[in-house]
């Protein structure tokens, strides 16, 4: 059994013996590609395997009786033996999975015989096959390497405004159905949707991207009659995917309206100003101190916090914050390290960014921000209501 295990792990093949032009050729051909070591050794010469080996020599010898006399295989496999009946200077060629051994006589001028030309044509195609696998692997690992597309995302009173940022030399091919709006790219590339899907609107049901061919497809799933809008612009691919705008709910719900707070310069982020002196400042505060000032009642801080919805949705919206850092499944607190990473990503990427500005623009941009937070205007004299 033992015999009958290990011969059926053997590597099988076929072995030929020839004589002619004044040489014997010993050709082995094996399934599968194993390292052999020939050696001659008095009459005998010696093939021996690195794995065992199942293939028929009985008939080998009666091939060639000028040079070989007997042959066989070893019981495990692991050599083949020939006994030789002249004095021959021997020359093995190893191609692909199989084994070349020449026996020159002693008469034998000039250099060894190379290998037949179809070996040769067969081996030179294998080795221009492995070439374009080995640029192909390296192309893919390349285009593994690369960081993510990143794809802006703004919101706009009727309008989210999507910016794909996109490397030289990127095509892009449009198509709007009916349900949907589809961007595909010449390139095969990898988008950074995390700032996208947080600005979607109800007019978009899903954003998705996946490789199409040799390049990339990014499709909007569409709700409703929706207005697209796409366009160049120098490198950047720019697509508007309009809305219909909610009306703002008031300040104070309608059920708190019995009780105003007093009019004091303290609006909540989003509200219209309260009846206040030219000189009164203004500023946003905690839920808590919010309702302390508003109603003299810090205990109505829910109340506060309902008004202002200081959601991480809201405050992007708003452009109190920058962006909204995806948290993982279940929550930051449930995965602190991919927390830490998907932060670590955003901020060494938004660093890289503004280390490109130089101070002025850096100065400029900062500016322009803080006076685009909030809004503020002035009751007529005769109001004494807080809208």
């Amino acid at each position: 059994m033992a015999g009958q295990a290990a011969r059926a792990q053997a590597v099988h093949g076929e072995a030929t013996l020839s004589a002619a032009d004044g040489f014997a050729r010993l050709v082995l051909k094996l399934n599968q590609d194993v390292d052999s070591e020939v050696a001659l050794a008095g009459s005998i010469l010696v093939i021996r395997f690195k794995r065992a080996v199942d293939v028929p020599v009985d008939r080998l010898a009666v091939a060639a009786p000028g040079y070989v006399s007997s042959v066989r295989r070893d019981p495990d496999g692991s050599a083949i033996r020939l006994a030789l009946t002249r004095k021959v200077t021997v020359n093995s060629m190893v191609a692909g999975e199989r084994l070349f051994i020449d026996l020159l006589p002693d008469s034998w001028k000039g250099a060894p015989p190379g290998l037949p030309q179809d070996v040769v044509r067969e081996l030179a195609e294998r080795a221009r096959a492995a070439e374009r696998a080995l640029r192909k692997q390296r192309a893919e690992e390349a285009e593994q390497r690369k960081p993510p597309v990143r794809v802006r995302a703004s919101v706009q009173p009727t309008f989210v405004r999507y910016v794909f940022e996109l490397p030289d030399g990127t095509g892009v091919a449009t198509a709007l159905g009916d349900h949907a709006f589809t961007l595909v790219f010449d390139n095969q590339l990898v988008f950074d949707l995390s700032d996208a899907r947080i600005a979607e609107p109800a007019s978009v049901g899903k954003l998705s991207q996946k490789p199409e061919g040799s390049g990339t497809k990014v499709e909007f799933a569409l709700v409703g009659d929706v207005d697209v809008h796409s366009f160049r612009e120098d490198r950047n691919f720019v697509v508007d995917i309009g809305f219909q705008p909610k009306e703002r709910p008031p300040l104070v719900p309608a059920a708190v309206a019995e009780e105003p707070p007093p009019a004091v310069g303290f609006p909540l982020p989003g509200a219209a100003a309260p009846k206040a002196k030219k000189t009164g400042a203004h500023a946003a505060a905690a839920p808590e101190g919010g309702a302390a000032i508003l109603w003299r009642d810090a205990g109505k801080a829910k109340l506060a916090a309902q008004a202002f919805k200081p959601t991480a949705a809201n405050c992007y919206r708003w452009g109190v914050a920058d962006a909204v850092v995806p948290e993982p499944a279940g929550g930051a607190h449930a995965n602190p390290e991919e927390a830490a990473r998907q932060l670590d990503v955003y901020l060494t990427r938004t660093l890289r960014e503004l280390d490109a500005l130089s101070v002025a623009d850096r100065r400029r941009i900062r500016r322009d921000r803080f006076r685009r937070i909030g809004a503020q205007r002035e009751l007529p004299p005769d109001s004494s209501a807080l809208m």
